[in-house]
């Protein structure tokens, strides 16, 4: 089973085009091998989004930057869950809303010299789910330890008020009167709007990111169409000269 780990960790660490070939050759092998079970989880492995392959470089390349987001994330969830409660952690939240924004900055730059380098346009709405992606990851499980180790293959969506929900607000803290629990209602419904109108803005940032990218990738043929085109259209100009200038010589010797 490590040995099978191993190799899948060495799939995530493959440039992104060459994974779904190394991943069905490894699941070949393995049922050659006769690992059925591992056989069939490696072929259930789904290609990484770019921006999830990149995350997965990531973690790689600066792990120890990777780690600093999973403990600024796990500050934050500590604190936004303490405040979900009445305990005062203002100065906490704030805090790791801050060093959370900057461990992100840093990574994304990151990330772009990275996308650069692998040959891949790095445009501000890969980096934007990029970000989005690491900081979400870094809040909850399973993210968190896809995050860890590399092997994400999607982006990540921040859960908001719903990772939440399961916690209890103290009663003793509702003792005031009826009108402190309407005050936590209406901060609850407040959330819950918020985060409805936040997800309705991801979702349409992925599909106009997923539009642009394909309008990237069918540029990119156009664009090497086009300069095969023109290559080809030069040759044949050399040969129509060669002629010429052959058919020129023809004559003055006639």
């Amino acid at each position: 089973m490590a040995k099978v780990d191993a190799d899948i960790d060495r799939l995530y660490d493959l440039p992104l085009d060459e994974f779904t070939a190394a991943r069905n050759e490894l699941a070949k092998r393995l049922t050659k091998e006769g690992d059925a079970e591992s056989a069939e989880r490696v072929r259930g492995l789904a290609k990484p989004s770019v921006p999830a392959w990149t995350i997965n470089q990531l973690a790689r390349r600066s792990p120890e930057a990777v780690r600093s987001l999973l403990n600024v994330g796990a500050r934050l969830r500590s604190a936004q869950e303490r405040s979900l409660q009445g305990e005062r952690a203002a100065d906490e939240l704030r805090n790791a809303q801050a060093e959370e924004r900057e461990v992100v900055r840093k990574l994304t730059q990151q990330a772009g010299a990275l996308l650069r380098d692998a040959g891949r346009p790095a445009t501000g709405a890969t980096l934007d789910r990029v970000s989005s992606t690491l900081r979400a990851a870094a809040l909850a499980e399973p993210g968190r330890t896809l995050l860890r180790d590399g092997r994400l293959d999607d982006e990540v969506e921040v859960s908001g008020f719903d990772a939440f929900s399961g916690i209890e607000v103290p009663k003793g803290r509702l003792k005031g009167g009826a009108a402190k629990a309407d005050d936590l209602s209406e901060r609850r419904r407040e959330k819950r709007e918020a985060e409805r109108r936040r997800r309705e803005l991801e979702k349409r940032l992925r599909d106009l990111s997923a539009r642009a990218e394909s309008a990237e990738r069918d540029a990119e043929r156009a664009r090497k169409a086009a300069d095969e085109a023109e290559s080809i259209a030069a040759e044949r100009r050399r040969e129509a000269d060669a002629a010429a200038a052959e058919l020129t010589q023809e004559d003055e010797k006639s």
